[in-house]
């Protein structure tokens, strides 16, 4: 596979990784709370990955494929205002991707309704 960016005007890729255009989807956050994202591009050491308008980001964060549920650290080498680079920095667990409340596993019991007499 040859990548399919080059990252400077003479069209030599001087990075120790190339990079391939990717656009599926990421959720990106600080391990308690995520927004879902996309893949601008990626490589073996790192992404670009569009974030939207206003996304306040920590310098580390940790992003988790939906369609796998694999995850990896990353820290975070620059911003825009749309984008940010990073770095991975470990692959890191499996998590469970949950779509909605039934994938939890378990039957949540709601309480009875009071009806005003």
């Amino acid at each position: 596979m040859t990548s399919t960016l080059d990252s400077s005007a003479d069209g030599a890729d001087r990075r120790a990784h190339p990079r391939y255009l990717d656009h599926r989807s990421v959720y990106v956050g600080d391990g308690a709370i995520a927004r879902k994202c996309a893949f601008v591009d990626i490589s073996e050491g790192g992404a670009r990955i569009s974030v939207g308008k206003g996304a306040s980001l920590p310098s580390n964060v940790v992003l988790v494929d939906p369609a796998t549920g694999f995850s990896r650290r990353a820290a975070v080498v620059w911003r825009t205002k749309t984008e940010i680079g990073v770095r991975f920095v470990q692959e890191g667990v499996r998590y469970r991707v949950l779509r909605s409340a039934n994938d939890l596993g378990c039957y949540v019991e709601r309480p009875a309704r009071r009806w005003a007499s």
